[in-house]
């Protein structure tokens, strides 16, 4: 006979064709069929964290803002450092674009800053977060860091530089940003002497 963990492989195993063909009409955008579908995998499997995970994305995604709104909160309270699921309600949150779900997604996000400050996805969503919750100075900030981890130095310096020409920046907020263009100029003067430059601000 199975022993329990091999019972919950078994069962683990025959849900992924269902929780795969969930995920295809979630982003075919047909969520509500997603959200048939997950929510019976969930109540097999209560505790299995992606099936928790789709379905809150398809009930956002169908319209069922409460119902995923409580369902990702849970989920965070349960494991607040957990980046698939910040990345996920942060995202959502922010394609609402209302001031109010903006700052909420930044506070989903911020227990994660300290160790993605090389995560170029997590840089974009605290970006457009940041952007929505009508904090310009985070958000250039951060589309900054993307730019600069995604490959475009260059294109990172000069966010970087129009943003410290910003009136409204505060002592702390400018001392970061000239830390960081101190940091990454010598990155850009290199590749200027190697010939290589951004092909984007070339063509500005």
């Amino acid at each position: 006979m199975p022993s329990g963990v091999a019972i919950d492989l078994i069962r683990e195993r025959s849900s992924l064709p269902q929780y795969g063909q969930a995920i295809a009409w979630l982003r075919a955008n047909e969520a509500a069929r997603a959200v048939s579908a997950l929510t019976a995998l969930v109540q097999a499997q209560p505790g299995h964290a992606w099936l928790t995970l789709g379905l809150a994305e398809a009930e956002a995604r169908s319209g069922r803002r409460s119902a995923a709104d409580a369902r990702f909160e849970a989920m965070l309270r349960a494991a607040p450092n957990n980046r698939a699921v910040a990345l996920t309600y942060a995202g959502l949150l922010s394609e609402r674009n209302d001031t109010a779900a903006g700052k909420r997604a930044q506070d989903v996000l911020r227990p994660l800053l300290g160790r993605s400050a090389n995560d170029a996805p997590f840089q974009r969503v605290f970006a457009r977060a940041s952007e929505v919750a009508g904090d310009p100075i985070r958000a250039g900030e951060a589309y900054a860091e993307a730019a600069f981890l995604s490959g475009r130095p260059e294109q990172a310096l000069v966010q970087l530089n129009t943003l410290r020409l910003r009136p409204e920046l505060d002592y702390y907020a400018r001392a970061r940003i000239e830390a960081r263009i101190a940091q990454i100029t010598p990155t850009v003067l290199e590749l200027r002497r190697q010939g290589i430059r951004d092909e984007d601000l070339r063509r500005k």
